[in-house]
Order: C-alpha cells, then structure tokens, then sequence
C-alpha cells in the first residue's frame, strides 16, 4: 500500500498529531485524524462544527479529515496518510498501522502498560520521551524488556521534548483554530517533526520544495 497509516501509543500527543497534520496537508497529501484514545484530547482539539457528529461521520476542517468511527483497512486506503491517536487502548488497530510511534514520560506504570502494547517486527517503531529524565525512563525500559535495540527504532535514537509550559498552554486552549500556527516550539521539537515527515515519506520530505510546505505549515496556513 502506498498509504501511510501512523498510530500513535501512550500518552496525549495531540498536539504533535495536530502539527503533522498541517504538514502533511501542505504537501499536498489528504490527511485522516482517528481519536481512539481513552482521554479522547484529540476530539476535543477540533472545534464542534453545527449540524456533524463525529461519532458517526467524517468531519472535514481545513483541508482535513476527522473522525472517532471505527475505520477499516479499505477506508483508510482513500487517505494518503492517517494520524490515529490510539493512547493505551491500541487492541487490533495496531496491526493496521505502517509506522508507530510509542510516547512515554518515563513513569513506571507507563513504561508498564507501552511494554504490553509493543508490538515488534514493524519497519518503523518511534519511542519520544516527553517531560521526562532520559536516564530514568531508559532504566525503567530495561526493566521491562524495552530496550531501545527492541523498540526505539527513529534513526536508533529517542527523541526528548522537554517543554512543560507547551504542554500547560496546550491544555488551556483548543489548538484548531482558524488559524493553526507553529507557536512556541523548541527548535529541537520542529526537528522532530521534520524527521517524523521524513521518516513517513523520505524522498518527499528531503525534496527542495519541503521547506516551504513546513513554513506554511508553520505560519497556520
């Protein structure tokens, strides 16, 4: 399948689906956003739209696909790339995804629930460690059999976004508004993101023409 299917694993990243997204969008691809998650956060980023219902239909905002129904591996082939935010609850969805990417904090019971969930032999697994000490959530990967030559497979690297006061802004306000701009970001969390793209879709994003669909991207275009 040429589509890309991406599930993301653990905690609230909503902000980091969002922010694809847009990329995605600006190059051109059609994007499906899944909210399957416990604390469904990514439902509540998108604002309400009169007369949908999420539950049983598509919504469209922006040039973007939005959804909490139940998608099927023929459905999501309409998307070129699908952003399903699974949080712990991933059961057999993860088996349709071509890319994951696992978010952990570090904490123990975190650690414990991502290490049930993992699935291995994927072609690209991602481990982020948000708001976290990298040598404490390692140490605490190894005691569960996570080790990073097992999972963390993003260039054998995990990536740290340590931004806090992101985090705090982030659950204060509805990220999707008109206007979706790349406010306050680290420099290290816009590359990760790059990398995120690239590793999705390598040729495109190491293209000369990426740069400009990650400006627009990031000016809420």
């Amino acid at each position: 399948m040429n589509n890309r299917i991406i599930g993301f694993v653990g905690l609230d990243v909503q902000d980091t689906i969002l922010y694809l997204s847009r990329i995605f969008h600006q190059m051109g691809k059609r994007v499906l956003m899944a909210d399957y998650s416990e604390s469904r956060a990514l439902y509540y980023s998108v604002p309400v739209i009169p007369g949908t219902d999420t539950c049983s239909e598509l919504v469209e905002y922006r040039g973007t696909f939005f959804t909490t129904r139940a998608m099927g591996r023929n459905e999501l082939a309409e998307f070129d790339v699908s952003l399903l935010f699974l949080g712990f609850s991933a059961g057999d969805r993860l088996g349709l995804c071509t890319h994951i990417v696992y978010t952990t904090d570090g904490e123990r019971n975190h650690i414990q629930r991502l290490a049930e969930l993992s699935e291995h032999g994927k072609g690209y697994r991602q481990l982020v460690f948000r708001n976290a000490g990298g040598r404490r959530g390692k140490g605490r990967l190894a005691d569960w059999g996570m080790k990073e030559s097992g999972m963390a497979v993003c260039e054998e690297s995990a990536y740290y976004c340590n931004d806090s006061i992101r985090e705090k802004r982030l659950r204060e306000q509805c990220q999707y508004q008109n206007r979706f701009c790349f406010r306050g970001l680290s420099r290290s969390y816009k590359n990760y993101l790059k990398a995120t793209v690239r590793a999705v879709f390598p040729e495109e994003a190491l293209a000369p023409g990426f740069a400009g669909c990650f400006r627009r991207a990031e000016m809420g275009e």
